[in-house]
C-alpha cells in the first residue's frame, strides 16, 4: 500500500496530535510555561490558531521537521476545533501536501463512555465535510479516523457497538472507514478480541503508559518500547496494524493537580531533548509499511500538558515558578526556552540519508 504522498525528506509518515482550540485567551492559559520565572511563551506568542499567519508558520515548521500529518482534535460539529479546521486550516493556501485526520474525542462525544447518541450523526457529518477534501488522510484508499480512548470503550463493553455504528454511518455515506484506536497502554494482555475490531492501534498517553516521573532514564524508555513491541506482536496476530508513539516529556501542573512531571532530559545530567531523541530512535524501528511507516508524536501543541514540540521563545533555563513555594509547577525540574530544538531532533531522527 502506498500512503498519501509527502514531499518531506523522510521515508516515514510523521504525524503529530494537533490542537486547533486556541483563541484570543489561548484557551484560558493554564499551562506550565506561563508560570515559569522567566516565562517561556510560544514563539508565536499566545496565538489564535485561526490566524492565517499562525497556520502558515505551523505548516512551515511541520514540513521542516518531516511532519506530514496533523491528527486534529475534534469535539463535534460546529465546535471551535471544527470551525478552525473547516474554515481556516483545510482551505489554507499553504497547506500543500500536509495531511489532516480527525482525532475523535470520545470524552466529549460519548458521554460517560457509554452513550452512543452522537456517534452515527458525528460520522455522517465528518464524512460529508472532511473525507472528500484532497488533504484528508486516506490509508489503503479509506478515510482514516483516529478514536481517543478506545481502550476505555472496550473496558466498558461498548467498543464493538461504537465501531459498528461508525462503520455503518461511513458506509451509508459511501466510505469504508479506516479506524485507528487508542487501544495501547502499559503492558499488553495475553490476547484481545478488541484489537481485531480496529484497523490500527496506537498509544496516545505515552506518559501514563510509560509510568515514569522525574527523569525517565534509558531503562524506562527501553521497557516502554519492549512493551510496545509486544503490543505490535499482538496486533499482528489480530491482523491489525500498529503505530508507535513518542513524546518529549510531560507536566500538567498548569491545568490540574495530581500527576508527577517527567523531565525532557533523559537523566539529570543529560542535555535537554534527550528523552525525545531516545524515544524517537526506538519508535521508528516499530513503524510498519502498512501505514506508510507512520509514527505519532504526542503532541504538536498540547501546552496544558507540556507535551508540545511547537517552538518556545528562547529564554533562560529555570526551575523557578510563580507559586508560593517557587517550584510547585516545575517540581524542581529544569525547563529551557528551547526554541526549535524538538523540530530539529525530529527531523534528524526521521531523515534517511
Amino acid at each position: 500500500m502506498n500512503p498519501d504522498e509527502s514531499t518531506t525528506s523522510s521515508t516515514y509518515t510523521v504525524g503529530v496530535y494537533y490542537y486547533p482550540w486556541y483563541g484570543d485567551d489561548f484557551h484560558g492559559g493554564r499551562y506550565l510555561r506561563e508560570h515559569l520565572q522567566p516565562p517561556q511563551l510560544p514563539s508565536l506568542g499566545e496565538y489564535d490558531d485561526r490566524d492565517s499567519e499562525v497556520i502558515a508558520q505551523h505548516l512551515r515548521w511541520s514540513r521542516d521537521a518531516n511532519v506530514s500529518l496533523w491528527v486534529a482534535s475534534w469535539w463535534g460539529p460546529g465546535r471551535r476545533e471544527d470551525t478552525a479546521l473547516l474554515h481556516h486550516i483545510l482551505p489554507h493556501e499553504d497547506l500543500q501536501d500536509t495531511k489532516i485526520a480527525l482525532f475523535y474525542e470520545t470524552g466529549g462525544r460519548i458521554r460517560d463512555f457509554t452513550d452512543m447518541d452522537n456517534v452515527s450523526a458525528d460520522v455522517a457529518y465528518i464524512a460529508a465535510n472532511y473525507f472528500e477534501h484532497p488533504n484528508y488522510l486516506h490509508i489503503d484508499g479509506r478515510p482514516a479516523l483516529f478514536v481517543y480512548l478506545t481502550r476505555v470503550l472496550s473496558r466498558n463493553g461498548v467498543l464493538a457497538e461504537t465501531i459498528a455504528l461508525m462503520r455503518a454511518a461511513a458506509s451509508q455515506a459511501g466510505y469504508e472507514l479506516y479506524i485507528v484506536g487508542d487501544q495501547v497502554f502499559g503492558r499488553p494482555p495475553s490476547g484481545s478480541s478488541a484489537i481485531g475490531l480496529l484497523d490500527a492501534v496506537t498509544n496516545y498517553d505515552v506518559y501514563g503508559s510509560m509510568g515514569s516521573r522525574g527523569y525517565a532514564g534509558q531503562q524506562a524508555v527501553d521497557a516502554y518500547y519492549a512493551a510496545q513491541a509486544d503490543w505490535q506482536r499482538l496486533s499482528t496476530e489480530a491482523g491489525t496494524a500498529f503505530i508507535p508513539a513518542t513524546t518529549p516529556g510531560f507536566n500538567d501542573k498548569g491545568v490540574r493537580d495530581g500527576h508527577a512531571a517527567v523531565s525532557r532530559k533523559l537523566e539529570q545530567d543529560s542535555q535537554p531533548g534527550t528523552l525525545f531523541r531516545a524515544m524517537v530512535r526506538q519508535a521508528v524501528g516499530l513503524t510498519e509499511e502498512a501505514t506508510g511507516r507512520m509514527l505519532l508524536v504526542t503532541s504538536w501543541n498540547e501546552w496544558h500538558e507540556d507535551t508540545q514540540i511547537e517552538p518556545v521563545a528562547p529564554a533562560a533555563a529555570t526551575r523557578s515558578d510563580d507559586s508560593v513555594s517557587g517550584q510547585a509547577y516545575s517540581e524542581g525540574l529544569q525547563y529551557e526556552g528551547y526554541g526549535e530544538r524538538y523540530l530539529d531532533i525530529l527531523r534528524e531522527e526521521t531523515t534517511i540519508p
